[in-house]
């Protein structure tokens, strides 16, 4: 909606620590800790062989044609939400080259019955890192660090419509951050945070990058923005208006350790949600 994609590293002007990447705040969210062991497993590689590749868990994901893209409409190998009125055009700024890699090593790698990567030889993890194709048929996919312009307006509409829906008393914060988005500002980002609650808990929340509203650089070239003059008449018609609350999307984990495998890896952090209430729980966070 904003027009903009931020990965990781380029959340913070000072600091990403603590930050997340949507992916990995999504199994969290759901608990999905098959998925969370495989990333580890082929994170650790990557992080001990090739330091220097675009991590999966803070990286953004890219195809490098829309050709490329759409052929994955209708395979039964990726999830259904690959369709047409899901693909945005994207122009990138990257802070360091982006990782090139064949996305079949992933599709079709080895797995034990309960979804986890197979124990033995793990030597497909390092030719996906390296950047070798898996068939004759490769699905090259670029794992970038930087930002990434939406191009495509109808998409960033039906999205500001969509936000709006879903935080209908937030409607001029949500107009805000589009007008913010589009003018290059940081204002109303929007980033999966971990919270260490102490060594048994953390807590995943959704924070909301505002201090670049009272910038006066970003208010002047928000100014300039075509819809400015609405916002303004919003603002002066409603005296106090309401923060979407990401507190619904919150979580309390408990951590536990697992065993992996002694030789290679000494153990996984698993993942399990404390308790049902925990909207509540998180409320400290967005003060």
């Amino acid at each position: 909606m904003r027009g903009l994609l931020v990965s990781v590293k380029d959340v913070s002007p000072i600091e990403s620590k603590g930050f997340v990447s949507f992916m990995l705040a999504s199994m969290i969210e759901h608990e999905n800790n098959r998925r969370m062991f495989n990333e580890f497993v082929i994170e650790w590689i990557r992080a001990t062989n090739f330091p220097k590749s675009v991590s999966r868990l803070q990286g953004m994901y890219f195809f490098r044609t829309r050709a490329e893209a759409e052929a994955r409409i209708g395979d039964e190998s990726w999830p259904p939400y690959f369709r047409h009125e899901n693909l945005l055009e994207v122009e990138l700024h990257l802070l360091e080259p982006p990782t090139v890699v064949d996305a079949n090593w992933i599709t079709f790698a080895p797995l034990e019955r309960d979804g986890r990567i197979l124990k033995g030889d793990l030597n497909w993890i390092t030719r996906y890192w390296k950047g070798e194709p898996y068939n004759d048929a490769p699905v090259w996919e670029l794992i970038c660090s930087g930002k990434a312009v939406v191009l495509d307006t109808d998409v960033r509409r039906r999205c500001f419509a969509y936000a709006k829906e879903v935080f209908p008393h937030a409607h001029i914060p949500v107009l805000m951050a589009r007008l913010a988005g589009e003018a290059g500002s940081r204002g109303g980002l929007i980033t999966p945070f971990l919270l260490r609650e102490d060594e048994e808990f953390i807590r995943l929340g959704y924070v909301s990058s505002n201090a670049e509203f009272n910038d006066p650089e970003v208010i002047a070239k928000i100014a300039q923005h075509p819809d400015s003059g609405y916002l303004g008449r919003l603002m002066f018609e409603n005296e106090t208006w309401a923060s979407p609350d990401f507190r619904p999307w919150g979580r309390l984990i408990r951590l536990g350790t697992q065993p992996v495998w002694d030789e290679v890896i000494p153990r996984f952090v698993s993942i399990h949600h404390a308790r049902a209430d925990c909207h509540r729980a998180t409320s400290r966070l967005y003060r």
